[in-house]
């Protein structure tokens, strides 16, 4: 059961790290920050959904 509950999740928590991530690696590699954060969220997005849609 508790796996069904991290499922739903599973999208929030993609997106929430996929923003971290996102803010973390334009400082390692010099570019805008605000892009950083769209295309952390954007895989983080994605991830989420795929886990969330990932039957067991």
């Amino acid at each position: 059961m508790a796996t069904s509950e991290w499922r739903q999740s599973a999208v929030g928590l993609g997106l929430a790290f996929g923003s971290a991530f996102g803010v973390i690696i334009p400082l390692i590699f010099g570019f805008e920050l605000v892009y950083g954060i769209v295309i952390g969220a954007t895989v983080g997005w994605i991830v989420g959904t795929i886990i969330s849609l990932k039957r067991e």
